[in-house]
Parts: C-alpha cells; structure tokens; sequence
C-alpha cells in the first residue's frame, strides 16, 4: 500500500472514486453529487486550506480523505474537518 497527498494529478481518478464509492453505497444521485464535491474541491481550494490522502495498492486508486480548512471570524485556531472518505468497494 502506498500513500500519497499529490492530489493534483490524479484529480480525475479521485473524483471517480469518490462518485463510485457513494453511488454503490448511497444510489446514483449521492455518488454525482459527491463525485462533483471532490471535483470543485480539488479545483477551487487554496492548497493551504486542503489536505487531501490517498491510498494506492498496485497502482489502483483504493482511497481517499479530503481534510478542508474551518475558520470562524475571531478564532485564531487551525480547524481541519475530515470530510468526505472513500474506500473502493472492492476493499
């Protein structure tokens, strides 16, 4: 298993993950709708506000966990939420 957090160029293959996962799971809508959350994070975040890990087994895209900034005016804390997660079903 390998890990790696160079989300930039696998972009696509992730966003298929992640709308694979959840239409499995949770029926085609949710899997589009998630697919298209991956998607528009990976292209509209500022790097220092995503953390973005994903799991590799033979050079198949097996995983992924998007960690994306939280701020609230007057609080000087670095809050990650951890969210969405994918696993390939077949794992």
């Amino acid at each position: 298993m390998y890990y790696s957090t160079d989300y930039t160029t696998h972009a696509q293959a992730i966003a298929e993950l992640f709308a694979s996962t959840f239409a499995a799971s949770e029926g085609a809508e949710e899997g589009a709708l998630i697919g298209a959350l991956a998607r528009r994070l990976i292209a509209e975040s500022p790097a220092e506000d995503l953390r973005l890990v994903t799991a590799w087994d033979d050079g198949a895209l097996v995983g992924g966990i998007f960690f994306t900034r939280l701020t609230y005016a007057g609080d000087p804390r670095t809050v990650f939420m951890m969210a969405p997660v994918a696993v390939a079903t077949a794992h």
